[in-house]
């Protein structure tokens, strides 16, 4: 018990009252966890991979070599079968009546040069015989030497015209045997054989064992081995393996005592290509790879240790400092040193702090200041509010004399002109009724008519589906502003605004198009570059982003203006707001 209160007493004094400990240690648990999760994932994974790979690497090289080996033992099919187109060859094993002692020393001559033709075509020919069935000789050379005996065989099959195939497993050959017959009745009258060693596979067998405890064999039908360079201990390949491996027709391969047996049949199953890989040669490469991974694991550990402890100095020490100098503030020290020489977060963390502590001070400084300009604000407040009704009772006793005078036009205009003031003083809130907007905007329009008179002609259509819809005070007159003020003010033929404003689904749709001077495309881009930039922008461009920002303020980004013109042609104004009831 007391051991683990030590324990808890060391690990809470070092570690957890420590930030510079606490995040050393963070970042090791971070930064080697997954790493070793990954080591552990990745090794696993490369074994499969490795294992998978090798596996088709085998499979595909012993396809090959099995192919180009049944390719070379038919070329000694072939070749035996060329010595056959030979005239001279049936004449030479058939029995003649008073054959003359020279010609028979000469037929004897031929049939010898005949198989050594054959013998020394190529050096993995072992023998190479010649039965005649009507003399009963036997013609054979072996080891370079030519024999002759007498032949005690019974003919073979008169319908056996093919090569026949056999292996010796005494010798560790093979042999190809042909029968002769005699052209004019197709009679048998001899059969000619060659044999060839398995020593014409050194050369494949060497491609084939890729690495170094590698085994290629070739087996008999009965699973025995037949050509075994490499020396394949028995002990290790028994007869039980040997006749699994030729009787699994279905499987390229095999696993048994941790060794893999790659097996392809030849030759109509009478011999089998075989390469025996170990396990452990099998897995080199991963191996390899598990013995790369743990290097880097190391050298990991290492550097992550020593990066570990850089940073954990770098963000710990200067948090430290700066809690030293909290506590100064909390005292009301507001005259302490910060030094914000960083350029990374702990530099801006040092930076913002300072600015606040100078903040906090000029707060303090001007708390008394900005009760003064309160009170002052409520003073000028009263006094706006008094100022719009003075003005407005002004404009109604002007519209009185007006009218007492018989001029009902002065009357008209002054009576818009006070609605109008009256609508945008006695508003409380931004939004309005749609309705609300196009009675203030149709008073606008009136002064505006009176003031061009007929050299503007303006169209305004309102569907009634929108008059309970909310909009922005002031949003449309400075949009229709613009088309006075910069549309045609330096236009000489006669000026049309259209005003149309309906219900498009769930949201309304202003359409504000003028037939005026337009924008080039390049002022038209750079006001369109503006509005999307959210920069400041000048003359034509202030109400469209007065508006254009009120619109996303209250609806969103969606929402708001597009533009179109142009240069001397047209201005097209869109503005799109969801419908809103205010009475919901």
């Amino acid at each position: 018990m007391r051991i683990r209160s030590r324990i808890n007493y060391y690990f809470n004094k070092y570690i957890l009252e420590s930030i510079k400990r606490k995040l050393m240690g963070t970042l090791l648990l971070v930064m080697m966890v997954p790493l070793l999760i990954f080591m552990l994932i990745s090794t696993h994974i490369s074994r499969g991979a490795v294992e998978s790979s090798e596996i088709s690497s085998n499979l595909s090289r012993m396809e090959l070599s099995s192919s180009y080996i049944e390719e070379q033992i038919n070329w000694y099919d072939e070749f035996l079968f060329s010595a056959l187109v030979d005239e001279k060859l049936v004449p030479s094993i058939t029995t003649v009546d008073n054959l003359s002692t020279l010609n028979k020393f000469n037929t004897q001559s031929y049939i010898k040069d005949k198989l050594f033709g054959l013998y020394n075509g190529s050096n993995d020919i072992l023998s190479v015989s010649l039965v005649s069935y009507e003399d009963h000789l036997l013609y054979k050379v072996e080891k370079n030497d030519f024999y002759i005996s007498n032949n005690l065989e019974s003919p073979k099959k008169q319908d056996n015209k093919d090569a026949v195939f056999d292996v010796d497993l005494a010798k560790n050959s093979f042999s190809f045997t042909r029968n002769i017959y005699r052209f004019e009745d197709q009679k048998l009258v001899g059969e000619i054989e060659i044999q060839v060693m398995f020593s014409f596979m050194n050369h494949i067998a060497e491609n084939l064992q890729s690495n170094e405890g590698e085994y290629v064999l070739i087996l008999d039908s009965q699973g025995n081995p037949l050509y075994n360079p490499g020396h394949l201990s028995l002990k290790k390949f028994t007869r039980e393996i040997g006749e699994q491996l030729t009787t699994s027709h279905g499987e390229k391969y095999i696993i048994k005592d941790k060794d893999y047996y790659f097996i392809q049949h030849m030759m109509n199953d009478q011999i089998h290509l075989l390469k025996v890989v170990p396990k452990e040669v099998m897995m080199i490469g991963a191996v390899y790879i598990g013995q790369s991974g743990v290097v880097i694991l190391v050298i990991s550990i290492l550097l992550t240790i020593l990066l570990s402890i850089i940073v954990s100095n770098q963000v710990a020490k200067p948090i430290v400092v700066l809690s030293k100098t909290m506590e100064h503030v909390e005292e009301n020290n507001f005259s302490v040193n910060i030094v914000a020489n960083r350029s990374d977060e702990i530099g801006l963390l040092y930076r913002k702090y300072k600015d606040m502590i100078e903040r906090i001070k000029d707060l303090i400084e001007m708390d008394y200041k900005r009760e003064m300009e309160n009170r002052d604000a409520q003073f000028l407040a009263l006094q706006a509010q008094i100022n719009p009704h003075f003005l407005y009772n002004t404009l109604q006793v002007i519209g009185g004399m007006a009218l007492k005078k018989n001029a009902k036009e002065i009357y008209d205009m002054t009576q818009r002109l006070a609605l109008m003031f009256r609508y945008i003083t006695n508003k409380r809130g931004d939004l309005v009724f749609i309705r609300e907007e196009v009675s203030h905007l149709k008073n606008y329009l009136y002064i505006q008519k009176v003031r061009f008179g007929e050299s503007i002609s303006i169209q305004l259509f309102v569907d009634e589906a929108v008059n309970q819809g909310s909009i922005p005070l002031l949003s449309l007159q400075p949009i229709i502003e613009n088309s006075f003020k910069h549309g045609f003010e330096s236009k000489i033929e006669r000026g049309t605004i259209k005003i149309d404003i309906q219900k498009v689904f769930d949201d309304i749709e202003i359409v504000i198009e003028d037939n005026g001077v337009g924008m080039s495309k390049h002022t038209l881009d750079e006001v369109n570059r503006k509005l999307a930039l959210d920069v400041d922008t000048q003359n034509r461009s202030i109400g469209l982003k007065n508006v254009d920002a009120r619109m996303k303020l209250y609806f969103g980004k969606e929402y708001g203006i597009e533009l179109y013109s142009k240069e001397s042609e047209y201005t097209k104004v869109i503005l799109t707001i969801p419908f809103k009831n205010l009475m919901e």
